[in-house]
């Protein structure tokens, strides 16, 4: 009679481990698949050169344009917006000069903005400056139609209105642009401008392609009057724009997205500041997720809303640094395993699934955006980021979404003492 071999707990252990390695695999994959899903999809989009049709402009708008301490950019970022395509006489630019402590309101005044001037220091932030600004505008005479949002140093390209209005005169009530970075300074930044392009062209191109709505990236985004009477601006953390999206989508309403709606900023001038608004961005959006993805997966068994699963998946996909990092040592591990025969083939499987997806998810996500030579060229320094990923991994779970310091700009004078130089501001 043959005895029965009973494994050890030594092998037991070992055999659990490579079933975790690979689940986690499994998820790794997912996020990397569903990423390139999108960038094939948005081979396909057809509104990056979208022309408007014979229909004169109807729609009248109020362009805010939140700003705190932007002094050297509020001219650029007005004189840009006032040469707009659209009709002069259908649009204003609003400057909130937010808590400011430089020439900012009297700059945009110059350039011909008209200028509310917002003085709560117990109420940072732009999520705060939004609020008090629109319940401003919305009661004037003529009402506006819609409220366009542009950060203070954007510049926008002169169909930027044009191109940003057409979604909503189709009947979208939110709307969001493409806001990009400039690539000009340094091999870093043509690198982050890469991965804006990415993110804020590719995935919601892909997105619409497919059906789905996008998230509103803060920057470029059209909220029309109805929907701000209906749903009142309540988004007060680092990552506000994100927040107010998800509770939209919560509630039924789908952003929509405009290619060929160009908003262009400036890169953080430095590695320093360009980590801190990177720990920013991810930071805040990591926060965001933890919040909301339990609430979107709760609401839609119990509403049978299949389109939030949709949601919650894209708000749970991580940083693609992050994730590139994460694919590269858990293939590593997996093939290590594998080779020493202490796990069999399948976990290691969906890493090099996870591992082949990401590149492919970049390449393709690069064609379909019509990327310049410029953006192929700034891959190179690719594996230096990914590498620098596991290292924020803490600081990225672990950031305080309620506190923002204020990005450093090109042209920014040195703090003058160590409590100026740590002193929390607006995110605008």
């Amino acid at each position: 009679m043959r005895r029965r071999t009973i494994p050890s707990t030594a092998q037991l252990v070992v055999l659990g481990a490579g079933t975790l390695l690979g689940l986690a695999g499994v998820v790794v994959a997912g996020f990397a698949v569903y990423q390139l899903t999108l960038a094939v999809a948005a081979v396909f989009y057809r509104g990056f050169n979208r022309r408007t049709d014979a229909t004169p402009p109807r729609s009248r708008l109020v362009v805010l344009v939140p700003a705190h301490d932007e002094a050297a950019l509020i001219g650029r970022c007005v004189r840009s917006l006032r040469t707009q395509t659209y009709p002069g006489d259908l649009y204003e630019i609003v400057v909130v000069a937010d808590n400011c402590t430089d020439d900012t309101a009297a700059l945009a005044r110059a350039d011909g903005a008209e200028v509310l001037v917002r003085d709560v220091p117990d109420a940072r932030g732009k999520g705060h400056a939004l609020r008090w600004a629109i319940e401003r505008v919305l009661d004037r005479e003529p009402a506006p139609d819609a409220i366009v949002v542009v950060d203070a140093d954007s510049e926008a390209d002169p169909s930027f209105l044009e191109a940003l209005v057409a979604p909503f005169a189709q009947g979208a009530q939110a709307v969001q642009g493409e806001s990009l970075l400039n690539p000009e300074g340094s091999p870093q930044a043509a690198l982050r401008a890469t991965a804006f392009l990415l993110v804020n062209r590719v995935r919601p191109a892909g997105r619409a392609v497919l059906g789905a709505p996008c998230n509103l990236a803060g920057n470029g985004m059209l909220l029309s009057r109805a929907l701000l009477v209906a749903h009142p601006w309540n988004a007060f953390t680092s990552a506000e724009d994100l927040e107010y999206s998800i509770h939209l989508q919560a509630n039924g309403v789908g952003p929509a997205f405009a290619g060929g709606a160009i908003l262009r900023s400036p890169a953080a001038p430095n590695p320093h500041a360009a980590a801190e608004q990177q720990l920013r961005w991810e930071g805040g959006r990591a926060h965001v997720a933890r919040k909301q993805i339990p609430k979107l997966l709760r609401t839609a068994v119990r509403q049978r809303r299949p389109s939030l699963v949709g949601t919650a998946l894209e708000l749970a996909v991580p940083p693609l640094g992050l994730l590139a990092a994460a694919a590269v040592v858990g293939t590593a591990v997996a093939a290590v395993l594998f080779a020493a025969g202490a796990t069999s083939a399948w976990p290691l499987a969906p890493w090099l699934v996870a591992v082949a997806a990401i590149p492919l998810y970049v390449l393709v996500g690069l064609v379909a955006a019509r990327a310049p030579v410029w953006a192929y060229r700034s891959l190179v320094r690719a594996p230096l980021i990914v590498s620098s990923k596991l290292l924020n991994v803490r600081r990225v779970f672990g950031f305080d979404a309620g506190s923002w310091v204020r990005t450093e700009r090109a042209g920014d004078e040195p703090p003058t003492s160590p409590e100026t130089a740590t002193k929390p501001h607006s995110r605008t």
